[in-house]
C-alpha cells in the first residue's frame, strides 16, 4: 500500500512537473529565440503579430502595424472632417447674417432713393414757388401802398408773411402803415419769427 500511496502523490505533482517542465523552457526558448533574432535584425513582434493576424480567432484581437495605421488615418481624417464640417456651419451662418445685413442695407437704398427723389420733387416746387413769390412781390412793391394794404389784409397771414418779408424795407413800412393796426401787429410779429 505504501507504494500505491506514492505513486498516486507522484500522479499529483505530475501535473505541475508538466508545467515546470515542458512550459517554464518553452517560455525560455521563446525569449532566447526573440532576442536572437533581435539581435540578426528580423523584427520579431511585427512578424509575430503578421502570423497571429493570419490565425483566424487571433486575428481579431492582435493589430498589425498597417491596421494601426490606416486607423490613425481614418481617425486624422474624421478629424479633419469635423473641422470643416464646422467652419462649414460658421461661414453658413456669417453668410446667413450677410445675406440679412444686405437685405437691410438694400431696403435702406430704396428709402433713401425715395426720400432723395421726394427732396428733389420739393426742392424743384420750392424753386418755383419762390421765383413765383419773387414775382409776386415785386407786384405788390409796385403797387401803391394803399391798394397793397388792402388785398394783403385779407389773403392769409403765412402767404402774407412771406411776400412782406421779400419786400424792400421801404415798402414794407409803407404797406404796413396803411393797415389797420390790429393786423399790422400780428404780421410784425409773425415777420419777427
Amino acid at each position: 500500500m505504501a507504494q500505491t500511496q506514492e505513486k498516486t502523490k507522484r500522479k499529483k505533482a505530475g501535473f505541475f512537473q508538466w508545467v515546470l517542465v515542458i512550459i517554464v523552457p518553452l517560455i525560455f526558448l521563446i525569449i532566447v529565440l526573440s532576442i536572437v533574432l533581435s539581435l540578426m535584425g528580423i523584427d520579431v513582434i511585427n512578424k509575430s503579430k503578421e502570423i497571429a493576424n493570419q490565425v483566424p480567432i487571433i486575428s481579431t484581437v492582435v493589430t498589425t502595424q498597417e491596421e494601426e495605421d490606416k486607423a490613425r488615418e481614418q481617425d486624422n481624417f474624421k478629424n479633419q472632417l469635423a473641422e470643416k464640417d464646422s467652419k462649414i456651419e460658421t461661414l453658413e451662418v456669417e453668410v446667413s447674417s450677410q445675406s440679412q445685413t444686405i437685405d437691410e442695407l438694400n431696403q435702406e437704398v430704396v428709402k433713401l432713393t425715395e426720400q432723395l427723389a421726394q427732396a428733389t420733387e420739393n426742392k424743384e416746387v420750392d424753386q418755383k414757388e419762390i421765383k413765383n413769390l419773387t414775382k409776386l412781390t415785386k407786384s405788390y412793391e409796385e403797387m401803391k401802398p394803399d391798394r397793397a394794404a388792402s388785398i394783403l389784409a385779407s389773403v392769409d397771414l403765412e402767404t402774407t408773411t412771406a411776400i412782406l418779408n421779400e419786400m424792400k424795407d421801404e415798402d414794407r413800412g409803407e404797406v404796413l402803415s396803411q393797415m389797420d393796426a390790429e393786423i399790422a401787429a400780428k404780421l410784425t410779429k409773425s415777420l419777427l419769427e
